[in-house]
């Protein structure tokens, strides 16, 4: 699980990710092939498992954000919304599919994170909260 944390942000304002050293290929030594990114309102989870009293994404947030992957150089996956990668969607009196399977991705193994971003639409109602995405990948040493 990777976390984007939200703070004072306004329209259409970027939010980097973090190293994430664990998900990094390392050219001679590793390859770490991302396959899907799945992502999780607070009507799934809560609070965030990262951060300690970080309150998770709501429906309308994850509605209100697109994701960037820089990829070897190059947004390939640019602007993707946030809710084609949530599966589970809160409706009145129960819970319902949203998308059957996750986003999927394809020959994406070099990703470089800290130029990889979220980017808010309009400034969220209440601040701050975190983003929780969970990539499926495979790695080859």
């Amino acid at each position: 699980m990777v976390e984007v944390i939200i703070t004072a942000t306004g329209n259409n304002q970027r939010t980097y990710f973090q190293d994430q050293p664990q998900l990094q290929s390392y050219r001679g030594n590793q390859t770490v092939y991302i396959k899907a990114v799945e992502t999780f309102s607070n009507t799934t989870i809560v609070q965030s498992p990262l951060t300690s009293g970080s309150t998770t994404a709501t429906p309308a947030d994850i509605q209100n954000a697109t994701l960037t992957l820089v990829n070897a150089g190059t947004e390939l996956q640019q602007l993707v919304p946030l809710a084609v990668m949530n599966r589970i969607w809160a409706d009145p009196g129960g819970y319902t599919p949203y998308t059957w399977q996750p986003y999927l991705l394809k020959d994406v193994f070099e990703v470089d994170w800290t130029k990889s971003y979220v980017t808010t639409l309009t400034a969220p109602a209440a601040q701050p909260f975190s983003y929780l995405f969970l990539f499926h990948y495979s790695y080859m040493p």
